[in-house]
């Protein structure tokens, strides 16, 4: 049997692939049968997918990003009623949406052999049922107007929304969740796009940072939150900096920085965009607009878009 897991909306496809390795463990308790693959040569893939388990196993094999090479995916592709015929489990995840003929044809046989879901980023209704589900799987009760409050703070990162759900499940066990509980513990999703705005400007594309900045301002969003959201992610970057010049491991540098993983993760992958005199010359910069946006000589937008410039 052949499966294959693929789409953008990369917190299903994961926890649907976790829900079948579960449920194979249940079945096949030795665990030795279970093999993952992020590697491989079509030849590699079928003689793992073709060999016998021990004690008589199925074997699931779990291969991960192995149709980003598209040699492979062709072969694949040219072989997959061989494939799916076979009886051992051959999974195949991707965090992308796959194109082309593997797709099609796997599509035409779709039967007991053969499964294929795209997991497609969830929207609107879809979006917000999702939610709903999250809640009550947590045994927790929500209102209404507090539930539209967590799709509009978070949207569609379900990664993220997971742990929001849980967090407030935690804090509110027993009793039911307000708009005020979402306001005070569970920030906007403007805070992952500063990430987005910074990223554009550690590009050097200051047209795509400034098309962010004006999505928010349209939207109402305030600009002294804007600027203040630069502000704490420049901080990141300046303290992640100075620990990476003390060759540190990344869980001293995590420990040290007393930053989350998420956030953690994030700023050391725009590390690399910035130099550290740079980032001090732009926080001081920030430091002076401030003091001037206080004295009235400028107005918060025209900050932004100075800040921009300094980039």
């Amino acid at each position: 049997m052949i499966i294959i897991l693929h789409g953008n909306d990369t917190y299903r496809s994961a926890r649907k692939l976790k829900e079948i390795i579960s449920g194979y463990r249940d079945k096949n308790t030795s665990g030795i049968n279970l093999i993952f693959m992020e590697k491989a040569s079509f030849n590699e893939l079928k003689d793992e997918s073709g060999q016998m388990g021990m004690f008589m196993e199925k074997r699931l094999v779990v291969g991960k990003g192995l149709l980003k090479n598209k040699d492979l995916r062709k072969k694949i592709e040219e072989n997959l009623e061989d494939l799916a015929g076979r009886r051992n489990i051959l999974i195949l995840k991707e965090e992308k949406k796959i194109k082309g003929k593997l797709v099609k044809k796997a599509e035409g046989m779709k039967n007991d052999k053969v499964m294929i879901k795209e997991y497609r980023k969830l929207k609107g209704k879809k979006l917000q049922k999702w939610y709903e589900a999250q809640f009550s799987k947590e045994s927790a009760k929500i209102k209404k107007r507090a539930l539209k409050k967590m799709v509009e703070y978070v949207g569609d990162d379900l990664w993220r929304a997971s742990n929001e759900i849980n967090k407030l499940a935690n804090m509110k066990r027993g009793s039911e969740i307000t708009v005020d509980d979402v306001r005070e513990h569970v920030k906007p999703e403007l805070e992952t796009d500063i990430f987005k705005t910074i990223d554009a400007l550690g590009k050097g594309d200051k047209a795509k940072a400034v098309e962010l900045i004006q999505k928010h301002i349209q939207k109402g969003d305030s600009p002294f939150y804007l600027l203040s959201m630069i502000n704490y992610q420049l901080r990141n970057l300046l303290i992640l900096k100075e620990l990476q010049d003390q060759n540190l491991s990344a869980k001293e540098m995590r420990k040290k920085s007393g930053m989350s993983p998420f956030v953690f993760k994030k700023t050391g992958r725009q590390t690399k965009n910035f130099s550290f005199d740079s980032l001090k010359k732009i926080h001081q910069e920030l430091f002076k607009m401030d003091l001037d946006i206080k004295l009235g000589r400028i107005t918060p937008e025209t900050a932004l878009m100075m800040i921009v410039s300094h980039f």
